[in-house]
């Protein structure tokens, strides 16, 4: 499922949020994923319906005393700040899914680098101010869980719309976009907002350039659900953020969605130790991960190492390769991939319950059975698989 974000007045992390609750996700789940997050102050959640030159959109805020942006506030923001370290320990300790965390890890390690950039230091020693407060990681963590609730596996976004005017903050009076948010967006279409207030913020910008595959046109899918979450500002045009959620461009039916591709050649490991690094490659969100025999230089024998991963956990993807192999490289390219609409459900048989993979191709039905769950069955009533596949196809075939 595909997620495109038009930055039609800018975009921020309550933005973010008011897009895909307005796009359907529940906000009582996204309170509950974000209660889990052991952050120190109190806070609250509001969400409800505005109105921004005419259009209908969704208002989240998350609510904590002291960040108010009154001068007591900009006073204490003087503190040392949050450490990155101090932010990934914060997300690892929470309840949310291993999918969530590494797309709100990924977020923070993208943003300490910008940071870090800007600052002429090491990521590790960068502080967060403004992006390291308790509602802007309630922020991150929650467009990570509102997007997985919603079923969303890829994001694209529109050009982001620069404001006008300069920006107040942490450091001082910055030209607009701040330098952080000005390097987060490297790369990625910008133009003239013609707005004198910031319409991008750093929250808003670390979210979709570390999630989203910029587009210089809108994507051709299906959309079918379509939300707005609406800024605090009032601008001359609406300060929202639209949201389209639904499968992307068919070929013959088939969806298409962008995903990372990580290879490696590798000639000096021992064999044995591959079934563990392919084990730790899905543990770390692998869509698919295989080997291969090839002939390198001088002829020596080695092997491909190959990865397929969603484009958020290309980084988890690529340390576990590096991690578990003896490799001190891995060559990243991204592709589009067309993948066919399928169901997963299991039904009864005498060798106990069967999953069946059901693809649909145009009007036409292709099952396919687990084989996780035939050699299950194989083992436990001593028979060959095939007889298992065999009496287990006809079930599936009479149903």
């Amino acid at each position: 499922m595909l997620a495109y974000f038009e930055m039609i007045g800018g975009a921020s992390g309550n933005m973010l949020l008011g897009a895909l609750v307005d796009a359907g996700a529940d906000v009582a789940e996204l309170e509950r994923a974000l209660r889990t997050i052991p952050v120190e102050k109190p806070w609250t959640l509001r969400c409800e319906r505005v109105v921004k030159r005419g259009i209908a959109a969704t208002h989240v805020e998350i609510l904590v005393p002291g960040e108010d942006g009154s001068p007591d506030h900009v006073h204490r923001m003087h503190g040392p700040g949050v450490s990155l370290a101090q932010v990934l320990e914060t997300v690892r300790r929470s309840g949310l899914t291993p999918a969530q965390k590494a797309r709100a890890s990924a977020i923070y390690e993208r943003l300490a680098a910008a940071e870090a950039r800007v600052h002429g230091a090491d990521p590790g020693t960068v502080h967060f101010h403004e992006i390291g407060e308790t509602d802007a990681i309630l922020d991150v963590a929650g467009a990570c869980v509102l997007l997985d609730a919603l079923g969303v596996e890829t994001v694209a976004c529109s050009a982001f719309p620069i404001g006008r005017a300069s920006v107040r903050m942490h450091h001082g009076t910055y030209p607009n976009p701040p330098p952080a948010t000005a390097d987060l967006l490297r790369g990625f279409a910008t133009y003239d907002g013609g707005i004198p207030q910031e319409m991008v913020t750093t929250t808003g910008a670390a979210v979709l350039t570390t999630l989203a595959t910029p587009r210089d046109v809108r994507p051709a899918m299906r959309a079918e659900r379509i939300g707005y979450g609406a800024g605090s500002s009032d601008f001359s045009i609406p300060n929202v953020l639209r949201v389209s959620i639904g499968p992307e461009a068919t070929v013959a039916g088939a969806p298409a969605e962008h995903v990372a591709v990580l290879e490696a050649n590798i000639d000096d490991m021992s064999p044995q130790y591959f079934e563990l690094a392919l084990e730790r490659a899905f543990g770390a969100g692998a869509l698919d991960a295989w080997l291969t025999p090839i002939t390198m230089k001088k002829g020596r024998p080695a092997v491909l190492f190959s990865v397929i991963a969603p484009l958020e956990l290309e980084g988890p993807c690529a340390q576990a390769v590096l991690a578990h192999t003896t490799t001190l490289g891995v060559r990243v390219r991204h592709e589009r991939r067309v993948v066919l609409e399928r169901t997963v459900e299991a039904i009864a048989t005498p060798f106990g319950p069967i999953r069946v993979k059901t693809a649909l191709i145009g009007d036409r039905h292709r099952r396919t059975l687990e084989y996780d769950d035939l050699a299950r069955a194989a083992r436990e009533h001593g028979l060959p698989l095939a007889e298992v596949a065999l009496a287990v196809g006809k079930i599936v075939d009479a149903s």
